[in-house]
């Protein structure tokens, strides 16, 4: 099978499910023509071979400690929205990167993930979105683990899962919320350039991916997913979208010891280290042939 007819394939199926989810057929005609020509797109599997280590430029978050959220539900069920999207007030929040600030719009979750790390797939997957002055997009994602029975832990989204708005008519405040519960201490982080995850799925969207996961209870996790039915054209269910192609993109990461696309900088000075003692053994024995039996 040729590689673009395999690229259409997948498309076929997209432009029937973003039909019955109500989008008009020339609409959806349209974003697939636009997706077969489209080759940085998200989610993806983050895994070690297509992965390199190299410092990276750090994350500087400003999160409110104490702010409103207004919670909605943004459609479900439907494999093109997500169920539960926590707006923020303006201002509640931002992060700088690269010289760049964005700022904090809101923050939603997908079950199951959507991005993958080396083949493995979460029970579910936060993103908050943030935008800069020149409306360019970054989302911070994050890995949510499911705990079960007395060792679920608590957790600032709490009120939140066990609130959940069940339609689109119902809007859920929650006060005194503190945006850096939503952050792990270690901020290590996978970055990659892709997309947005529903459509239209735009490119251009700068993706960081922390690497610790948040952990909360699978209890919740399952109320979370209680808002999608079965869905034959979603054959991960819920809201989340099927792992895209990298076509050549390489994640950048300074999480040690997860790269194997080329060596981290303390395993490359443990190699020159080694083939240093190798170098100097062989000349020692070439001066002294019977170093050998001495040292055997």
């Amino acid at each position: 099978m040729n590689t673009q007819l395999s690229r259409l394939l997948p498309l076929a199926s997209l432009v029937s499910a973003l039909f019955l989810s109500g989008l008009p057929t020339a609409q959806a005609n349209t974003l697939a023509e636009n997706l077969a020509v489209m080759e940085k797109q998200s989610p993806i599997d983050i895994n070690a071979h297509d992965t390199k280590f190299q410092q990276l430029s750090p994350l500087q978050f400003n999160l409110s400690s104490d702010t409103t959220l207004s919670v909605i539900n943004n459609g479900s069920p439907d494999e093109t929205k997500t169920a539960a999207r926590a707006n923020v007030l303006p201002g509640a929040g931002s992060v700088t990167v690269d010289g760049d600030t964005y700022k904090l719009a809101q923050f939603h979750f997908h079950t199951p993930a959507e991005n993958l790390e080396n083949g493995h797939r979460f029970p579910m997957e936060m993103h908050l979105v943030f935008s800069d002055a020149n409306n360019n997009i970054l989302v911070v994602g994050r890995w949510i683990q499911g705990v079960d029975g007395p060792n679920a832990p608590t957790t600032a989204l709490d009120p939140i899962f066990n609130d959940l708005p069940k339609n689109t008519t119902q809007t859920h405040v929650f006060n005194h919320f503190d945006l850096n519960a939503l952050l792990p201490a270690n901020t290590e982080s996978f970055r990659y350039d892709g997309s947005l995850t529903t459509p239209p799925f735009t490119e251009g969207v700068k993706w960081v991916h922390l690497a610790q996961p948040l952990q909360m209870s699978s209890a919740e996790i399952n109320n979370f997913s209680s808002l999608f039915p079965p869905n034959p054209l979603s054959p991960l269910g819920g809201d989340a979208r099927g792992i895209q192609d990298l076509n050549g993109r390489v994640v950048l990461t300074d999480v040690p010891g997860f790269a194997s696309a080329v060596p981290e900088p303390g395993t490359y000075a443990m190699l020159l280290a080694g083939l240093g003692l190798i170098g100097f053994t062989a000349r020692r024995r070439l001066v002294n042939p019977g170093l050998m039996t001495s040292v055997a």
